[in-house]
């Protein structure tokens, strides 16, 4: 795990990010609006609140409420921001993201806080593994999961530049730093992060970081690993996953959500029309997830950097039986 969440880092969490970065564009987009459901001092919405009270809109817990009124803004030129836990957007307000706002195809951002097994001390109820696979299914919308706070910040600008419903994740975490300030994102463009010949490490999320650490695991065990990651789920860069595991062979995703339905599924349908090859997914398999240390989740969910590199193993070893064959 990156040594930021033990002590000693000074890396801001990614809600700071978030929080910071609304502020930054909300001096450049003047019709930007944020609404928020009663968590602004959770997902540091607060600080768009204190630059710009006159563009904040509180609306409660009310979370249906939130996405019907962002969906009234989007229609008379603003860009709203509706904020909330990501739970309580795709569990409790769906209908109306999907009705309201994705099926009209409506200039409404959605941030999605609080996602995966960094929540994992406000228990299932408000812990959220679901999402990936409930929004990327929504036609129009796009989906993002940032790999780190300039990911995030990237992904927010090209979030608004884009016309029409975006989703995107921020995990309450602090990740190490693997772009740069100046990072550009593009939607439909993964980035390869390192080169390697023998398997794919397919990453998105807090679990690309995951999938370099991996990397070094197995080049210890001199087996060279491609990482990639995939911050942009939906549209996702079908170019890069094929070109990739056509020089590779085989492939291990991971991701902070639900494999079902999720990212990693997302690979394997490009996989599986494109370039069929062997594949293990890394991520919350079918079931909730507990209370409990954040450390000791991933490690029960099989989510370390050892597990990745072991499904790695084993994916090598099922692309060598098929050779042989």
């Amino acid at each position: 795990m990156p040594a930021s969440n033990h002590g000693g880092s000074t890396l801001p969490e990614m809600r700071d990010a978030f929080g910071k970065t609304l502020v930054e564009l909300g001096r450049d987009h003047l019709n930007m609006i944020v609404l928020d459901a009663d968590l602004h001092t959770s997902s540091k919405a607060g600080m768009f609140k204190k630059a710009y009270p006159d563009r904040f809109i509180q609306v409660g817990i009310a979370e249906q409420n939130l996405f019907g009124i962002a969906a009234g803004l989007a229609l008379t030129g603003f860009i709203p921001f509706p904020s909330t836990f990501a739970v309580f957007a795709t569990r409790r307000a769906l209908d109306q993201i999907a009705i309201s706002i994705a099926y009209p195809r409506l200039n409404v951002k959605i941030p999605g806080s609080y996602v995966g097994i960094p929540t994992s001390r406000a228990g299932a109820s408000h812990n959220c593994i679901e999402d990936l696979a409930v929004m990327r299914v929504l036609p129009n919308m796009y989906v993002a999961d940032a790999g780190d706070n300039n990911d995030l910040a990237a992904i927010m600008r090209a979030a608004v530049e884009h016309e029409g419903p975006v989703y995107f994740r921020i995990t309450r975490y602090t990740l190490p730093e693997i772009f740069p300030a100046n990072h550009q994102f593009k939607w439909g463009k993964g980035e390869r992060l390192r080169t390697g010949s023998d398997v794919t490490l397919f990453g998105t999320g807090m679990m690309t970081a995951q999938c370099l650490e991996a990397a070094d695991l197995l080049q210890a065990d001199n087996i060279s690993a491609e990482v990639v990651h995939l911050a942009s789920i939906k549209p996702i860069d079908r170019q890069l996953i094929v070109e990739s595991v056509m020089h590779t062979g085989c492939a291990v995703t991971a991701e902070n959500a639900s494999i079902n339905g999720g990212f990693g599924a997302a690979v394997a349908e490009v996989l599986g029309e494109e370039y069929p090859a062997p594949l293990r997914r890394i991520g919350v398999r079918d079931r909730w997830v507990d209370s409990g240390g954040i450390n000791d989740l991933l490690t029960e969910h099989g989510m370390q950097p050892s597990d990745i590199a072991l499904a790695a193993k084993a994916v090598l070893q099922r692309r060598e039986q098929r050779v042989i064959r």
